[in-house]
């Protein structure tokens, strides 16, 4: 299984990634917090297909389904229409190739300009949650890995972008 984990980094990083590294999912870092971030400061709630509450998978069906996982790849890019496409490459890669047929991606959707929200979305083949979404803390996720969410001296976050596959 090892080196299916190896293949899988190595394609992330010829596709483009910044970085892509293998986690244990027991070292995801939930935080509800990050839930009321999601509804209460970014103005995709509700506006988008991919955001809540248009998911149709509670939080606790997310989290039943999120516990047989023990495996996850973290993906670092520096664009997010390159981290969305890489990402939703690597879940088919560990789907068809290593028959991982329950990888499931996680990246913030930004295929579209605008979302076609409430039409159907046009792009349902590259539209994913985002981690946050489900109550994934992201700097705390990433950071043991040696990752790191950065921020300028005015304290802007500095264009890096970190995506998920849930592998095994």
């Amino acid at each position: 299984m090892e080196k299916i984990f190896e293949t899988l980094v190595k394609k992330a990083m010829e596709l483009g990634a910044a970085e892509a590294r293998i986690i244990d999912t027991d070292t995801i870092v939930f935080d509800s917090r990050s839930f009321l971030k999601c509804r209460f400061g970014c103005r995709r709630w509700g506006q988008y297909w991919t955001c809540p509450p248009h998911l149709n998978i509670s939080p606790e069906k997310f989290m039943e389904a999120f516990s047989i996982y023990r495996k996850a790849m973290i993906i670092q890019t520096a664009d997010p229409h390159k981290g969305q496409e890489i990402t939703v490459k690597i879940e088919k890669e560990a789907m068809t190739a290593h028959n991982l047929m329950h990888a499931f991606a996680m990246v913030l959707c930004v295929w579209c300009e605008e979302c076609a929200y409430p039409e159907p979305c046009r792009f349902p083949h590259m539209a994913r949650p985002s981690m946050d979404c489900y109550g994934i803390d992201i700097g705390k996720t990433v950071e043991p890995s040696g990752m790191k969410v950065e921020f300028n001296a005015e304290g802007k976050l500095l264009p890096c972008w970190y995506s998920m596959v849930l592998l095994s």
